[in-house]
Formats: structure tokens, sequence, C-alpha cells
């Protein structure tokens, strides 16, 4: 999903980011990591503080050892969590550690029927932006994981009740039957349309032709509203199905697709377009593959 564009700075350890919807570009520079959502303190006292710098007061303390939740970054500060406690400290004296999904709970899921390809994108919560996107694939008897990458979602987090223009990015399972770019296909075995300056996306709720790919040419009066897809964002990436029953105000233009520079997206699963590319080239109809978007408290849902 994409109205316009807003431009920050994402530094990461792998480049990623996203889209959505404003004009104004901050002056301050920020920088996220995404998916290293937890930590532990390494300082043998480590103040918590009210704001992002040590110019704030003093609001509480943690003792070396003590874990952490990561919920926001500013510079080299990082809001954290750990138990009631809550503020701001100094990134210095907390090491990370991400929280990934193993093979083993992929290999628990009862609802994944015959597919043999699944993409899990797990979030520490449902309102943060960060994610892990991992990759697995089914051998004869079981499911091995391929590949951990880091990305972004919507700028509210996510959601189980999804609605048009909530900046959430849906949870739950969808297939995937489509790629897309403004360029040749990139070697994907998917079934791959190549985006041209023609090519809209409708986001009309009143429109009969509601959550489609149309084109701009053919509008005639059949819908108000459209996301243009030439784009760089869709320069390369995939159609998550979502809302494919086109309930109206139920959420349109769900894509798995190249990451911007804002750190989150309009409602869309964002990475670099190495990653989507390297995905892409990995995705196999004939495996069927599915894409989990989920928090991690409710990964055992499937």
């Amino acid at each position: 999903m994409f109205k316009s564009i807003c431009k920050a700075t994402l530094a990461l350890s792998i480049l990623t980011g996203g889209l959505f919807y404003g004009n104004n570009t901050p002056n301050s520079i920020k920088t996220v990591e995404a998916a290293t959502v937890n930590g532990t303190v390494t300082a043998s006292v480590l103040n918590i503080r009210s704001g992002p710098s040590t110019t704030y007061k003093v609001v509480g303390t943690l003792k070396k050892g003590a874990k952490v939740s990561i919920t926001r970054t500013s510079g080299s500060w990082y809001k954290i969590t750990s138990g009631t406690k809550t503020g701001w400290v100094s990134s210095k004296y907390i090491k990370k550690s991400p929280t990934t999904v193993s093979a083993t709970t992929v290999n628990k899921m009862k609802t994944l029927g015959t597919s043999k390809q699944l993409i899990v994108v797990s979030a520490q919560n449902e309102s943060t932006r960060n994610v892990l996107i991992e990759t697995f694939e089914k051998s004869s008897t079981s499911w091995k994981k391929l590949h951990t990458y880091t990305g972004v979602i919507g700028k509210n987090g996510m959601i189980s009740n999804k609605h048009e223009g909530d900046y959430e990015t849906p949870e739950g399972k969808y297939t995937i039957t489509k790629a897309f770019g403004r360029y040749s296909n990139p070697g994907t075995k998917m079934t791959y349309r190549k985006i041209t300056s023609n090519d809209v996306w409708v986001d009309d709720s009143n429109s009969n032709l509601y959550n489609t790919w149309q084109l701009a040419s053919e509008n005639k009066g059949r819908w108000n509203s459209a996301e243009k897809m030439n784009i760089s964002l869709y320069n390369y990436g995939f159609v998550i199905n979502y809302n494919t029953a086109r309930t109206p105000g139920k959420g349109s233009a769900i894509f798995f697709h190249i990451a911007g520079t804002s750190g989150y997206t309009a409602g869309c699963t964002a990475t670099s377009k190495a990653n989507v590319v390297s995905i892409l080239k990995w995705l196999d109809p004939a495996k069927k593959p599915l894409i989990i978007q989920t928090p991690l408290s409710k990964l055992t849902n499937y």
C-alpha cells in the first residue's frame, strides 16, 4: 500500500525499510535495527532515563544480566521494557539477541496442508514495525529452515481485524500465487506480471473492482482511487493474497516488496531488494507456498 514516501535513514545489518502515507521529511536521522528486539544488560548498573539522552532524568536502574525488550530506538539509545520498568537506556550497555522461529515449531503446525514452502513473518508484539522474515521448506518428512532476513511492516504494527487505511499489516496465513516487477522476470517460477505505467491497484472500497489490479486507462468512472504500481518499491515483489473475497473496507494492495527508507510500511511487508529477489527465485508454485504473518505470541495458532 502506498501513497507517498517520507524520507528517513534506516541503518540495519541488512538494509530494510518501508513506505507510508505522508509528505513531511524529518530533520533528525534515526537509527533502527529491525527484528533485534530482546537484549541483556551488560553494565553492572544501568540507568533508565525518561528520554533518549543523559539530559533526561533517571527514572530507574537495571542490574547486569537483566533481560529487556527493545521497543524503539533513537540514535544510540533504546527504549526498553523490563518487567514493570520502562524508559530509555544507552545501547552501549545492551547485548541484543534476535527471537527466531525454529523448524521444530513449524513442524508442530497443523494448518499448513500440502504446502512445502513457508515464509514466516514474525513480530515481537502487535505494535512493533520490525520483523524477522524466515523461509522454510518441507522435504519428504519434515520442515527445515533455510534463511532469516530482517524486514519491516505497517506503521502501526500487525492486526487481526484490518481495515483500509489503518497502517496495519494483516495477521494470518495467506497463499502466494503472483509475482510482479517493473523489470523482466528475475528468475521466479511464479506467475510473473511486468508492471507498466498504466497499471494500478484499486483501493476504492465502493468500487466493484476493489482490491484488484487494473489498467488506469480503463477506469471510465469505475473507481475513484487507485494506487499506482509503477514505483521503485515495486521493482520486484509478490502479492500476498489477503482479502481475496474483496470485502469492502477490509484492506487492499497487500504486497511483499522492496523496502524504502522510512522504517515501516502502510500495511505491506518489506525487505531489501536482494532479499526480495532471493525469495522470488526460491518460490515454486508446485510447492504451494504460504506466508504467515503473526506476533510470536500467536504462532501456536497455526
